[in-house]
């Protein structure tokens, strides 16, 4: 089939209230790819509307699973996640859509409200795990296309005031300095600065992306020694937790935290971003 597909949008954004929670669940319009069906969108959100979130998972899955690339998509599968209980996954499907599309603000504002409430549920709290560096939090603030086109609007208005500085410095009397090359100076100074800035950003755009990271799925996950059940289980991890993956083998991955600690987990535990 060829074509764009649109799910109905309710008119009044719906929302779950649990213990004090309110998380927005509205469904929100996918473009279907063209090798998909209408169908299978619509089997989904109906499912949805009328509460039956194991079908509704399964379509968006089937979707998934075609490698569709859609913030809405991971959106809708975080939501009937959610309703399900299985919060690690939901948590991980919201991560996924801002990291396809930063201005999601229905997935940031269920991101936020859901790790508030998954932070009441885990009592053995791993200091400093959930701290991620202050480099990769200024990164993650806008996507890559966001951060490419700041960096080049930035390098070309700096140099367009160094221009623009040269000819008033031009049009100036010899022994005068121009106050309009004054103040292209000064303007030239401070966009020099953001297109140092924003190069940074870009410098660890790249760095991050070489660093893949996941989401901890299960509610609860050993991390373990070494690749392996029978080795010691160093400690713990809670559903939701975010996490870089460094290594794996077979059936096993590992992972390092925030805070520094390492060790291995089964595969299935962690959705990688």
């Amino acid at each position: 089939m060829k074509g764009r597909t649109k799910a109905s949008r309710s008119p009044a954004r719906l929302r779950l209230w649990t213990a004090g929670l309110i998380v927005a669940l509205s469904l929100a319009a996918l473009p279907a790819r063209a090798d998909l069906t209408d169908d299978v969108w619509k089997r989904g959100n109906d499912a949805y509307l009328r509460g039956d979130y194991a079908a509704a998972v399964a379509a968006y899955e089937q979707l998934d699973r075609q490698q569709v690339v859609s913030a809405e998509l991971a959106f809708n599968l975080g939501n009937a996640y959610y309703r399900q209980g299985q919060l690690g996954r939901a948590i991980w499907c919201w991560e996924r859509a801002l990291a396809i599309d930063p201005d999601q603000e229905d997935a940031r504002y269920n991101l936020v409200q859901a790790r508030k409430l998954e932070s009441t549920r885990v009592h053995d709290k791993i200091e400093g795990a959930e701290r991620e560096p202050t480099w990769v939090r200024a990164v993650s603030q806008l996507g890559a296309a966001s951060e490419t086109w700041l960096f080049v609007g930035l390098y070309l208005a700096f140099f367009a005031a160094l221009g623009l500085r040269l000819r008033a410095r031009r049009q100036a009397a010899p022994d005068e300095e121009s106050g309009h090359a004054s103040a292209w100076t000064a303007l030239a100074a401070i966009l020099g600065v953001g297109a140092a800035l924003s190069g940074l950003l870009l410098v660890g755009r790249v760095a991050m992306d070489r660093m893949p990271s996941g989401i901890v799925l299960s509610d609860q996950a050993d991390v373990k020694e070494g690749a392996d059940p029978n080795y010691k289980t160093s400690f713990q991890v809670h559903a939701g937790l975010r996490v870089r993956l460094l290594d794996r083998d077979q059936d096993w991955v590992r992972i390092r935290l925030a805070n520094g600690l390492e060790g291995w987990v089964r595969a299935p535990s962690i959705g990688q971003l």
